[in-house]
């Protein structure tokens, strides 16, 4: 029997720090997440984050108290299978653009940053 159920990668539980979530997938694997991942996230209390409960047979994760959705396909799509976080200088008036594209299509601004790092080194 396969562990993926229909291929997909599952959350079976979720635990937290006080920077960070844990989040172990049906493979065993787990993905850190830290809680500047999300606005909602980040402004949360540790307690507000414990009320939790796993949606779709753990396709995703809600956050009663916040009212926030977390995906596993969404956090792998920011974070890549392994990420690095890195930090860098970038004017304000040219994140406020890249936060305004990023929202405008649906994109975090590490996943768009990321695709428009690999776009430019492709070409």
């Amino acid at each position: 029997m396969s562990i993926l159920k229909n291929n997909r990668l599952l959350i079976t539980s979720v635990g937290f720090s006080d920077n960070k979530m844990f989040i172990e997938l049906n493979t065993s694997r787990v993905l850190t997440v830290p809680y500047s991942y999300t606005k909602k996230l980040r402004d949360a209390k540790l307690e507000e984050l414990k009320d939790y409960r796993l949606i779709a047979n753990g396709v995703g994760i809600h956050f009663d108290k916040i009212d926030e959705d977390l995906s596993v396909d969404g956090i792998i799509r920011d974070f890549g299978s392994e990420s690095k976080r890195i930090n860098i200088s970038v004017q304000a008036n040219l994140l406020d653009e890249i936060d305004n594209y990023a929202k405008q299509h649906r994109l975090s601004r590490s996943a768009l940053i990321q695709k428009a790092t690999h776009k430019y080194i492709a070409s």
